[in-house]
């Protein structure tokens, strides 16, 4: 504590606290009200920053102030003047009611109050380690589009959700494809730079205490590569997802909507291949799903308005998880062969769903994406997690 003691005002026999001690106080009560907990650094008639609190005594600053007693002489009120035990940040208003009712805000009761603020004070601040995070952007090459997500754009966005950047953000780049355009060794190639790339960045991902930490990801790449990205990350990592939309931001887009309504078709029956068509961002045609799979039993999981914006927040991805995931336990059951899987789906939820499959269902999926003159071709074979 600083050494200045506390000076006698003359002659009204009353302490003053020291300037230190009094932005001591300040900080420890984070600006707060520590009776009614407003914000005493805004001027909520201008918007403007305002700093209109009271560092109020408990033991009053003087022998005869409010809840003295026979004990608290002038040496008493000078010691605990500028003990911050004894301060509370108080706006005017509590500090005048607290003052004016002794009786009815005794010593005890006071200081049992300030001092479970300031641990609530504490948690709050503690709680700050295990929002530490790590950031992961995810980028392919093959578009013909620029193709870019900024690692400020993501910082900001992390920070508006509580996400403190653990470290600088990693940028997974994915190969362009080849000559040979995106075959069957350009997918086998992706997948071993998904698999290797993330499993030693997510090595790296602990705190300074050695704590796991949470996982900010956003992703702008094709269908296959994405599923395939969410599950390496697998189900158990506490994941953060983003979803970048039109505008290029990464902030939520109406924090407050409800998820819309999902419906399912299940396939019909027969022994043509089973198909999986999700269409959440745009309308799949059965034709072109029977033109790149003769004979499909195709199962839909969709919504009533497909459409691009369709992840609004955090919990749309929650209600899609929680939607989905039955569905895929009855189509797994009712076959032991591949599944075909056409996507129209966001990032995001391109990202979670494979995040779904890494550990409640091993079953084979095959993956399709859109190729040459826009036809769906087979492209992954969506292996188990390694």
């Amino acid at each position: 504590m600083p050494s200045t003691v506390a000076k006698k005002k003359a002659p009204s026999g009353r302490f003053s606290t020291t300037g230190p001690v009094k932005r001591l106080v300040w900080t420890r009560a984070a600006g707060h009200c520590e009776q009614c907990g407003v914000d005493v650094t805004q001027d909520f008639r201008t918007g403007s920053s305002f700093s209109w609190a009271d560092v109020a005594h408990i033991l009053p600053a003087s022998p005869k102030g409010p809840r003295n007693s026979t004990a608290h002489d002038g040496k008493a009120a000078q010691q605990h003047t500028d003990d911050p035990e004894n301060l509370m940040l108080l706006c005017p208003s509590c500090h005048t009611r607290t003052d004016k009712d002794a009786d009815g805000y005794p010593t005890a009761d006071l200081s049992k109050h300030h001092h479970a603020h300031i641990e609530q004070i504490r948690h709050a601040a503690k709680r700050g380690e295990t929002k530490r995070a790590m950031g992961l952007i995810v980028l392919s090459q093959h578009f013909s589009s620029e193709n870019l997500i900024r690692r400020e754009d993501l910082l900001q966005a992390m920070l508006s959700e509580g996400l403190w950047a653990e470290q600088k953000v990693q940028i997974l780049t994915l190969r362009a494809p080849g000559s040979a355009g995106r075959d069957e060794l350009y997918w086998q190639a992706v997948e071993r730079d998904v698999d290797d790339e993330l499993r030693d960045r997510l090595t790296m991902g602990t705190s300074s205490q050695g704590d796991p930490l949470n996982l900010a990801v956003v992703g702008v790449a094709d269908m296959p590569s994405l599923i395939r990205v969410g599950r390496q990350l697998g189900d158990r990592t506490n994941r953060h997802l983003f979803s970048r939309d039109r505008s290029g931001t990464l902030r939520w887009t109406d924090p407050d909507a409800v998820a819309p309504q999902w419906t399912y078709g299940p396939p019909p029956t027969g022994d043509g291949p089973l198909a999986l068509v999700l269409d959440l961002s745009a309308h799949l045609r059965d034709e072109e799903i029977q033109e790149a799979l003769p004979g499909a039993r195709v199962a839909r999981f969709s919504t009533p308005m497909p459409e691009y914006g369709l992840v609004r927040n955090r919990g749309v991805l929650d209600s899609f998880r929680r939607a989905i995931q039955p569905r895929l336990s009855q189509l797994e059951a009712s076959t032991a062969d591949v599944i075909h899987l056409f996507v129209a789906i966001p990032a995001a939820m391109a990202i979670e769903f494979g995040a779904l499959l890494s550990t409640q269902h091993a079953h084979r999926y095959l993956v399709y994406d859109r190729g040459d003159q826009n036809k769906f071709f087979p492209m992954m074979h969506l292996g188990p997690r390694r």
